[in-house]
């Protein structure tokens, strides 16, 4: 797959952008605020979810900007070509409008059968100091570029998750109500950990090449997940129904469920030192997600035909010098779009005539240089 051309309007500092790259790898440079990164979430955007900022999707919208916003991208992959488009509708509001060749989907699930994307930001730099959700939330966006529905099952999870809590505080004794929201949590959490173990398992058992680059290995700390290693899944949800009934009382004082999906955490380890990442320096944590990245692209593409796009925002730092080559060279042999931002393009120069270089100006354009 590579990303034939990329409209942006009035998005984040950019009033137009019309690009159409010229390698399957792009360097972005420029200065801080220049919009690298606001490149790099569009991007983010045209897969399901909030992008790689997670920001409210009227906050992207350019300052002054009265007419909503909105993101292209011509997509080609062997003989196939489509255009999958999203933004904001100019008579505004907070809901998002997804269209793939110019018609309005019905499921977001139709774009990511077409399009997936991970990415890595500076903020993940600490995803191994800071609390499970963000590990989880990394995780399942890997999941979604190995099956699309994933995102939709883990939103139904949070929706009667989130909708038993309320139940439990404000209307305790309905216990019919509280019994249904149960059921459908267990069944959608059996789902979304099954997902969770199928992409692991992918990863941690094919054969991998990441051009010198380390290698990690991937786990799933999670009751659901123990409970699937030695029983049927109509049993893990029974099980899974009755704690959460005996456990309401408890719920209901602490305002948050102790059983489901959302108490899951990934772990991550050196595949050959089996150190852990929670152990690790900082640039190793950054090396192993980088890792986990390069592998995720291999697996996706032997699954599903085509690799992920890769958005990597200043992915050197923390790096020493050896594993910025291996870096490189690893992202030079992956045949995936990929999207590198960096305040120095010097620092990509390895990547010779495999990358284009683009310097990014402030004055909401993109200048090859």
């Amino acid at each position: 797959m590579r990303i034939d051309r990329l409209v942006l309007a009035d998005f984040r500092n950019y009033a137009r952008l019309d690009w159409t790259p010229r390698r399957r790898i792009a360097v972005l440079s420029g200065e801080n605020g220049a919009g690298k990164t606001n490149l790099l979430e569009a991007v983010s955007l045209l897969a399901p979810g909030r992008g790689l900022r997670a920001a409210p999707f009227g906050q992207v919208q350019r300052l002054g900007a009265e007419s909503g916003w909105g993101i292209a991208a011509w997509l080609a992959h062997d003989a196939e070509r489509i255009k999958i488009g999203t933004g904001r509708a100019p008579a505004g509001g907070a809901r998002r409008l997804f269209l793939l060749d110019d018609a309005p989907i019905r499921a977001q699930s139709e774009i990511a059968a077409h399009f997936a994307c991970v990415w890595i930001t500076p903020q993940m730099d600490r995803l191994f100091t800071e609390a499970n959700s963000g590990r989880r939330r990394f995780l399942d966006r890997l999941v979604v570029a190995l099956d699309p529905h994933h995102a939709r099952e883990t939103a139904a999870h949070d929706r009667a998750m989130a909708q038993r809590n309320r139940v439990l505080i404000e209307r305790p004794g309905e216990t019919g109500w509280l019994n249904a929201l149960e059921e459908s949590v267990a069944r959608h959490a059996v789902a979304v950990t099954a997902a969770r173990l199928a992409l692991i398992d992918a990863m941690n058992g094919i054969e991998l090449d990441l051009h010198g680059f380390p290698r990690s290995d991937l786990a799933l700390d999670c009751p659901i997940a123990a409970a699937l290693a030695a029983s049927p899944a109509l049993a893990v949800e029974d099980d899974l129904r009755a704690k959460l009934a005996a456990a309401r009382a408890g719920d209901r004082s602490r305002g948050s469920a102790e059983h489901g999906a959302q108490k899951a955490d990934l772990l991550l380890s050196d595949h050959i030192t089996g150190r852990s990442a929670a152990l690790s320096s900082s640039g190793q944590q950054k090396a192993m997600l980088l890792g986990v990245v390069l592998a995720h692209a291999q697996v996706i593409a032997e699954r599903r035909g085509q690799p992920p796009a890769l958005l990597l925002d200043e992915p050197l730092v923390h790096l020493d010098a050896t594993r910025r080559t291996a870096l490189l060279q690893a992202l030079a042999g992956i045949d995936a779009p990929v999207l590198l931002s960096g305040t120095d393009s010097a620092e990509f120069a390895p990547l010779g005539d495999a990358a284009e270089f683009v310097h990014v100006h402030h004055g909401n354009f993109l200048k090859s240089e």
